[in-house]
């Protein structure tokens, strides 16, 4: 036997060897009389400095592992058994392990069916199935766990190798076996993930790991491993995987896939010397439709619209996206003269505007048209990149919105007065600069549970001429030109001077701002420099200032970003995920960047009690932020019932009209002062 139950000591530890549960047993082996004693001591209290190293090795393994540590006072060796998973462990940190403490050694009886009942209970903490095997007699254990996962609630198989490789399901069998079998004879660690057919037909994934445990000769004695059922986890990544590629109302290619494919046909032109053309539509009259019947009835005529321009579309040809009520189709191979190219893209367009003409029958209103403007590129015989051909298609398309919409209007070289104009508002930016005619506006983030305010700073372009102008009117013109670096550093300054004026009010002092930092600014080399001139000059506490990056702020390296936010982040600066589920929203930023906050995109929440996809979204989203213990805020709430549906699905941080558009300093320094939370707060919440 392993030595009796009273003997044996079990705890899960966090991710920082913090106890979070310990059974009496333990408590007693190290003086204590009390399970409780001990919770929220370090491990290191009780062993030396040996079991960092087999924590380290048992993460990096995934696989149960034994040593003989010696206690931390040096005086005697205790036998300790690590198992360590991906578990909530007790708190808001996303991994711990389950640590077994004897007084006795574990030799070659692991394998038994006593091992898994006094491991079952500590196991069962984390989610996790277990399982032995004695490669001499052949005596197999599973925990009540592992028997579960695979749809065995009463009755008690004979487990073999055999029988599990049955419930694999057959295109994930071979490679289960191959994998199994190199392990085996590599005599080496395992980790895989699979599908199973479980008793009840149900599909499901599991993560699968083991290793072996050898007698005194060195030879494979027993193998042994653990199981989860991660079916869950695997959904909400496809979930996640498919916002990478696809637009989440039209189910139509996204931005990002766009590009690329557009950027394969390009290059593809040019090489077999035949032409292509875009076509970059926009639904004329479409804002009408949205402020009069209500987005959810705008969200319909935009999924009916993408159904239409698919079936007018060859199968090789792209239709996606763009954003809002715009579409961008990709034409490929319309033949070898540009004229004939240019006559089948018209042609094409006109099937288009034809499509989009016929009644859409909506929800509210009944036999609603709509045209659409066209502006339309050939490309194949000119060295312009895929970025500036969608340029050009979208000077053209507001050309044929001047001209009244509804109809096609080809990119012209004579149009580049549009960008002339665009020249002049770089200049009246550089100008606005100059003259700090850019200021920031706060909008508050409430925290519904701790009756506690943040502040997200917007930006305004405060014009001589035209007064208040918002960002979507100049940000992409200052990106675009280079002026966004230097108007980002105005912005981290202001920030930063209004956190230490706060600082000196009692009722502003625990406010903390964040500030939206683009994509040429984040990787600009002076960034860091900035931010830490900015803390340093105005002495502010670092921990108040948030910066919040899209994920196209990422993509580029993500290396490289994971660099300057450590840089950042040791010295106090937090940074949060803005628009969270509408780009890449890969799981790797989630674990391999210092980000403490997602930020829930306003397009899901608006639509979440009409939506069910976007209420799916939603909860997707809170749930792997909670799983990452991060804080996660949504944006864009705008009605008590979308609030309320947050708080039950344990969103408490959120930021909307509902509770106050972006104010100036003064006027948002009095919003916090008269308590926002009276007639927002609901009932139950924050008292």
């Amino acid at each position: 036997m392993v030595g009796s139950p009273s003997r044996r000591g079990l705890c899960v530890i966090d991710a920082r060897q913090r106890i979070v549960q310990a059974n009496p047993a333990l408590a007693r082996l190290v003086g204590k009389q009390q399970a409780r004693d001990i919770v929220g001591l370090p491990l290191g209290h009780f062993l030396d400095r040996g079991i960092d190293a087999l924590l380290a090795r048992a993460r990096r393994e995934r696989a149960p592992l034994h040593a003989h540590l010696r206690s931390a006072d040096k005086r005697r060796k205790i036998p300790v058994l690590v198992a360590f998973h991906d578990v909530d462990a007790g708190n808001r940190r996303r991994s711990g392990a389950v640590v077994v403490i004897t007084v006795r050694g574990f030799g070659d009886r692991i394998a038994t069916s006593a091992y898994s009942a006094q491991l079952e209970v500590a196991l069962d903490v984390g989610q996790l199935g277990a399982w032995g095997l004695n490669l001499r007699t052949g005596e197999a254990w599973r925990t009540d766990l592992h028997d579960r996962i695979f749809g065995y609630e009463h009755t008690q198989p004979r487990w073999t190798y055999e029988k599990f490789l049955a419930h694999v399901i057959p295109v994930d069998r071979e490679r289960v076996n191959r994998t199994f079998k190199q392990a085996t004879r590599a005599h080496q660690r395992w980790a895989f993930d699979c599908r199973i057919q479980r008793t009840d037909g149900d599909i499901r994934w599991i993560a699968i790991q083991g290793g072996f445990e050898d007698d005194i000769q060195g030879d494979p004695a027993a193998v042994f491993g653990v199981i989860a059922d991660i079916t869950e986890r695997k959904r909400a990544e496809a979930q996640v995987e498919f916002l990478a590629y696809y637009d989440s109302l039209t189910h139509l290619p996204n931005r990002r896939l766009l590009d690329d494919r557009l950027a394969h046909a390009v290059v593809h032109a040019r090489r077999q010397r035949r032409f292509g053309a875009i076509l970059f539509l926009d639904l004329d009259d479409f804002k009408s439709i949205n402020d009069t019947q209500g987005h959810h009835v705008g969200d319909e005529m935009l999924v009916e619209a993408a159904r239409r321009l698919c079936d007018c579309l060859r199968e090789d040809d792209t239709v996606a996206r763009f954003g809002g009520d715009e579409f961008v189709v990709v034409l490929e191979d319309l033949g070898t003269d540009r004229d004939a190219a240019a006559a089948s893209a018209a042609e094409i367009a006109g099937i288009v505007r034809t499509a989009l003409l016929a009644p859409f029958e909506l929800s509210t209103i009944e036999q609603r048209r709509a045209s659409c403007s066209i502006g339309g590129v050939i490309f194949g015989d000119n060295d312009c990149e895929a970025t500036t051909l969608l340029q050009q298609a979208d000077v053209a398309m507001y050309r044929a919105k001047a001209k009244g919409g509804d109809g096609l209007c080809l990119y012209e070289p004579q149009m580049q007065q549009a960008i002339d104009s665009r020249v002049a508002i770089e200049r009246e930016i550089q100008q606005g600069i100059e003259n700090d005619e850019f200021v920031l506006y706060y909008q508050p983030q409430l925290d519904l549970a701790a009756n506690s305010v943040k502040a997200e700073a917007l930006l305004r372009w405060h014009h001589p001429s035209r007064g208040v102008v918002y960002p979507g009117d100049f940000i992409a013109v200052a990106e675009a030109c280079g002026l966004i670096v230097p108007l980002g550093r105005q912005v981290i300054e202001q920030a930063c001077r209004r956190l230490r004026e706060w600082s000196r009010s009692p009722a502003m002092s625990s406010i903390s701002i964040a500030v939206n930092v683009s994509a040429s600014q984040f990787h600009d080399p002076s960034f860091t420099r900035d931010i830490t001139t900015a803390i340093e000059r105005f002495a502010i506490d670092p921990r108040r200032l948030v910066i919040e990056l899209t994920e196209s702020v990422l993509l580029d390296s993500i290396e490289r970003a994971r660099a300057i936010m450590a840089e950042l982040a040791v010295r106090g600066v937090r940074f949060a995920l803005d628009d969270f589920g509408t780009g890449y929203s890969s799981l790797y930023y989630l674990k391999n960047l210092p980000l403490h906050q997602l930020k829930i995109d306003r397009r899901f929440v608006s639509e979440a009690l009409t939506d069910p996809h976007d209420a799916a979204i939603v909860h997707t989203i809170i749930t792997l932020a909670q799983a990452m213990g991060m804080e996660v805020v949504a944006e864009g709430v705008e009605s008590v019932a979308t609030r309320d549906f947050l708080l039950a699905g344990a969103c408490v941080q959120q930021q909307g009209f509902l509770f106050s558009k972006a104010l100036t300093a003064d006027r948002f320094e009095a919003y916090v002062r008269a308590d926002p939370f009276a007639k927002t707060r609901p009932a139950g919440i924050g008292r």
